[in-house]
Formats: C-alpha cells, sequence, structure tokens
C-alpha cells in the first residue's frame, strides 16, 4: 500500500509539473508573438522582408543540405 500512494504521489508530481512547464511556454510564446522583428529602418524605402519562420528555416536547410 505504501508503495502505490510513493508511486501515485510521483506521477501527480510529475503531470504537475508539466502542465505548469505547458503553461509557462503558453505565456513565453504570447510574450515573443507581440514582439515585431522585421521593422523598417529609419530613410530605407521598399518593401522589408519578413523574418522566415521556424518551418521555413528548416524546408530552406533540408534543400540545401542535399545538394552539397
Amino acid at each position: 500500500m505504501n508503495a502505490f500512494l510513493t508511486v501515485t504521489a510521483f506521477i501527480f508530481l510529475i503531470a504537475a509539473a508539466a502542465y505548469v512547464i505547458h503553461r509557462l511556454n503558453i505565456q513565453h510564446a504570447d510574450r515573443i508573438a507581440v514582439h515585431r522583428y522585421s521593422t523598417a529602418r529609419p530613410g530605407r524605402r521598399g518593401r522589408v522582408s519578413p523574418t522566415p519562420t521556424a518551418g521555413e528555416r528548416r524546408e530552406h536547410h533540408s534543400r540545401t543540405a542535399h545538394h552539397r
């Protein structure tokens, strides 16, 4: 019975920690989304190209890796 309670307590603590980490990741992503990284510099004309997303960078990397 004591081992069962110990295992149950560990599982509960792991689940609680995973939930807290998940919530912190969501808050962090929301804070990052507020920032604008591709702002136009004063005095420059034309269109500013947006920064690539992680998926686009990964896709570009996988395309260039095959051509070496």
